[in-house]
């Protein structure tokens, strides 16, 4: 059987699909629950149908669990369905305290097969295996359709009235005071971590560099670590002397470093390493790169 809405949304339900009646989308599958639903809300077109009924004939007869929450997912998903394919009107309305009802304004059709013609359903009809009473007052069901989105405050505010008035309170500032520890923990870790950080980067590699003068055509330059003493004259002299020896020339963008470190060891106790590198400065990009010094009758200098 195949149902069409306002001639602009396609109802399949012996498959249990919706589609775009013109066939511009492809048919977009719905659970069980839900065809059943809009199934019952079809047999009952134009007439409310009491929750009750509703969780007996979509859930319970089917051996699964019927809630106010179940029944309001699959209420809302079959309107942002119906809505997203055309139909602006809301199909199902929420009729205050009873139930839902296919909307009389909406235009509902139906045929067994894919070759009939399509034919007009009635909205006068109503099941006669209703435990009880389905219709209510004219002036009611007008109102329903200005509830159509209040289907998740009207379920809230029947679970809220069953629960004791005791019970509420206490579980909502447990869970604010579990929040809040969260969030000040979390707070309190990145506040360290920042500080753990800052004091690591710039104490434990901070260095600096010192002019020792010039050689021949090269600046030298030294580095060494904050925590340790600037070099002496006659150790500047001597590294000075040792430049000028091997005959380094530097172009104008380039200078020589010396490093002072006891990051690598010597096998002699008590004696500290000075690197020499050639350092190229690179000014657009801010950037300089060092390597070992070198000439014509020595490999890297140590």
């Amino acid at each position: 059987m195949e149902y069409r809405f306002n001639d602009r949304v396609l109802f399949d339900a012996d498959i249990g699909t919706l589609s775009p009646s013109d066939l511009s989308g492809e048919p977009i599958p719905i659970s069980n629950p839900s065809k059943r639903l809009l199934l019952l809300l079809i047999d009952h077109y134009g007439m409310p149908i009491n929750r009750e009924v509703i969780f007996k004939k979509v859930w319970d007869d089917y051996g699964m669990i019927s809630s106010n929450n179940n029944l309001n997912q699959c209420v809302s998903k079959l309107r942002r369905i119906i809505k997203v394919m055309g139909i602006d009107d809301e199909l199902i309305a929420t009729v205050p305290k009873l139930g839902f009802m296919l909307r009389r304004e909406i235009l509902v059709e139906f045929r067994q097969g894919g070759d009939e013609e399509f034919t007009l359903l009635s909205s006068t009809s109503e099941s006669a295996d209703m435990p009880y009473p389905l219709a209510v007052g004219d002036a009611e069901l007008e109102m329903s359709a200005d509830y159509d989105d209040e289907i998740d405050l009207e379920i809230d505010v029947e679970e809220e009235e069953h629960q004791p008035p005791d019970v509420e309170t206490p579980i909502s500032a447990d869970k604010k005071r579990w929040g809040w520890g969260i969030i000040c923990a979390l707070a309190g870790f990145i506040f360290v971590l920042g500080i753990g950080t800052t004091m690591y980067t710039t104490n434990s590699f901070a260095r600096q560099e010192v002019f020792l003068g010039k050689a021949g055509t090269c600046k030298v330059f030294m580095s060494t670590s904050t925590s340790s003493s600037v070099p002496g004259a006659s150790l500047n002299q001597d590294m000075l002397s040792y430049v000028e020896q091997k005959k380094t020339v530097c172009r104008p963008d380039e200078y020589l470093l010396v490093v002072r470190s006891n990051q690598v060891r010597s096998f002699i106790s008590g004696v500290n390493r000075m690197f020499f590198v050639r350092c190229t400065i690179v000014r657009e990009h801010r950037i300089e790169f060092c390597s070992g010094m070198e000439n014509d009758n020595s490999p890297l200098l140590l």
